[in-house]
């Protein structure tokens, strides 16, 4: 078989890389459908109790938690066609939910499926973005990826709010869009070429001492995120009231400014690399977390509503800096076919932080206070970084 010169395999590289960037715009579609209308939809046609939409989160957050087992039988496909199958699992699945699930425990089946298929996708979009990515370009790569798949969720907002608005959507009507542009996606992933390196065989799980420091990184991120997720909205609508009109205006807002972040972050990786951006971020999220605690001794409430929105938009803007922790793993990795399995090591890890830390921050708040759940966080912070400091790259 002859070899292709190093112009036709750019091309071919270039080519790749489009089709799977246009595959990431159509999921942001698809998602940004799917998470404006999913809380609405279950309450109007469920009339579920919130101890309900409580039990909901567990098989919604299940599949990040198994993702290590997932990504190891798996395996043996490769990472593409992994990929596509999780794809295809989205649009399916979606359909499901807006036209095969009569009943709670159908809800909760088409959720974790929907879910296992996205939290596949989380893995594999950065091991595949960097596997077309050049060497010293995987932040500039994956920021491209991010900010176009952030774009692409805005569309989605907007069609459902004009769909709802002006088109008589129905919840069906919507599921049928979302899930067509998951299929879209799978489809332009169908062509895309890999390098040769990244065909696997076999099932492989890989833990391993060597990338003991990128674990750990893994469960802080885990634990910061949960409680940002969970925490941060609930203080801006238990604390200071706002309205759901608010959050829907705030949402646009750090998905505007999210496009532009995400791209500066990852070209900052590769300027100046992962251990900076990763102690940025750990620095950030510390007064951060400051901030949110302050705010309980504000007597000027506007301006403790202020910060508080500041520190929700700025804490949102900081997610970008988690393509860090993949370009590190990456560049420290012992063998080209660890990558996504040690990927999916980190998302289990981070899930199961996740999945267990709210009940302490939810007894932190209701026996002292919500600023000391925030308090919790600033330390985790610390923690982060205490072990981003000792992030070594070999040239």
């Amino acid at each position: 078989m002859p070899q292709l010169s190093s112009k036709q395999s750019l091309k071919i590289l270039l080519s790749s890389i489009s089709l799977f960037i246009l595959a990431n715009a159509f999921m942001g579609i698809g998602g940004g459908i799917n998470d404006t209308i999913f809380n609405n939809y279950i309450a109007a046609t469920y009339k579920i109790s919130p101890m309900a939409r409580g039990v909901l989160e567990f098989p919604r957050e299940t599949p990040g938690f198994l993702i290590i087992f997932l990504i190891g039988f798996l395996y043996f496909l490769g990472d593409l066609r992994v990929s596509i199958i999780a794809t295809f699992l989205c649009s399916f699945s979606l359909i499901g939910l807006g036209f095969l699930a009569p009943s709670f425990l159908l809800l909760i089946v088409w959720t974790a499926i929907y879910n296992t298929g996205t939290h596949l996708n989380m893995v594999l979009t950065s091991s595949i973005g960097m596997e077309l990515s050049k060497e010293d370009e995987y932040g500039k790569t994956l920021g491209l990826i991010g900010s176009v798949a952030t774009a692409a969720s805005i569309i989605g907002y907007f069609i459902v709010m004009v769909g709802f608005k002006f088109l008589n959507f129905s919840f069906q009507t919507a599921y049928v869009v979302a899930a067509v542009m998951y299929l879209f996606a799978a489809l332009f992933l169908v062509p895309i070429k890999l390098p040769k390196k990244t065909q696997h065989k076999g099932f492989k799980f890989v833990i391993k001492k060597d990338y003991w420091l990128y674990y750990v990184l893994s469960i802080f991120f885990g634990a910061r995120k949960q409680i940002f997720i969970t925490f941060a909205p609930w203080v801006l609508i238990k604390i200071f009231k706002q309205p759901v009109a608010n959050f829907a205006l705030v949402g646009i807002i750090c998905s505007f400014l999210g496009i532009g972040f995400r791209n500066i972050i990852g070209r900052l990786i590769d300027k100046l690399g992962e251990k900076k951006i990763l102690t940025f971020d750990a620095v950030v999220i510390f007064l951060i977390c400051l901030g949110y605690a302050a705010t309980e001794n504000i007597k000027i409430k506007w301006l403790a509503l202020a910060i508080a929105y500041g520190c929700y938009i700025i804490d949102n803007l900081m997610f970008a800096t988690s393509m860090a922790r993949s370009t590190y793993i990456k560049k420290i990795i012992k063998h080209p076919d660890d990558l996504t399995p040690t990927l999916s090591t980190g998302t289990s890890m981070d899930h199961a932080v996740s999945m267990s830390l709210p009940m302490l921050s939810g007894f932190l708040w209701n026996k002292l206070g919500y600023e000391y759940v925030f308090l919790l966080a600033a330390a985790f912070a610390l923690g982060n970084l205490y072990f981003v400091r000792k992030i070594k790259i070999e040239s």
